[in-house]
């Protein structure tokens, strides 16, 4: 699969540039940011980014994280706070496990930040479809955002390693974004709005399960789809 950092409204160089080190050491090319609040290209990000000047330069830019997410299979953001008690943060040290789990369903994947000064805001976490967290043994002072993207760049570096697939099934193009479009249809047609916290927690619990699990669930879907609306696509 292909990873992607996401680095939503970032306001300085050194932290862009350092976040392009981080994640080149670790295996991984893809930057992208989100309304970046300074020159991405300036003197300082270059600085920072040594050896990475290539990762740097070759970051696309958009105008939202909506934009940004738009051809990914998965979106994964990162967060300190909660903000109710019923979300979930999942630990960054299993996040490995649960992408892999998956095997052939994910094609690109997003590992998304928000600025330094206050995170991901509420519109940006609700675009995630997992959140994860740095487990810290004090909650101050917090990792700053270059550092932030240091661990889990070093976490998700497993991924990297390669794996024989020739006994992996053979699976659509994006088969991922297929079982969440019937999903929300099912939960539309139970009328649970997208608003309600148990359509926000099925559909997180939905990109929980592994490929076995989420294959069986298409497959109940098909015959939903058959039966309610005279279609199995």
């Amino acid at each position: 699969m292909d990873i992607f950092f996401i680095l939503s409204s970032p306001a300085r160089q050194e932290n862009i540039g350092a976040a392009a080190r981080a994640i080149k050491t670790m295996g991984i090319s893809g930057l992208r940011l989100v309304n970046p609040l300074c020159d991405h290209l300036g003197e300082r990000a270059r600085a920072t980014a040594h050896g990475s000047i290539d990762v740097l330069e070759a970051a696309a830019v958009y105008g939202s994280l909506e934009e940004a997410k738009a051809d990914l299979s998965l979106l994964v953001g990162s967060a300190a706070k909660k903000r109710n008690i019923r979300e979930d943060r999942h630990p960054v040290g299993a996040l490995p496990d649960m992408l892999l789990a998956k095997g052939t369903m994910l094609n690109k994947v997003g590992i998304a930040f928000g600025g330094e000064e206050s995170g991901l805001s509420n519109r940006e976490l609700d675009l995630c479809h997992l959140l994860t967290t740095i487990p810290m043994a004090n909650k101050y002072p917090s990792l700053n955002l270059a550092q932030a993207v240091m661990v889990y760049a070093a976490t998700l570096s497993a991924i990297n390693v390669p794996v024989a697939s020739k006994q992996q099934r053979p699976t659509f193009k994006e088969e991922l974004s297929v079982v969440r479009e019937k999903a929300l249809q099912v939960l539309a047609d139970v009328n649970i709005p997208e608003g309600h916290i148990i359509h926000r927690r099925i559909m997180e619990r939905l990109m929980m399960l592994g490929k076995d699990d989420m294959h069986l669930f298409h497959s109940f879907c098909k015959f939903y789809l058959k039966k309610y609306h005279g279609r199995v696509k």
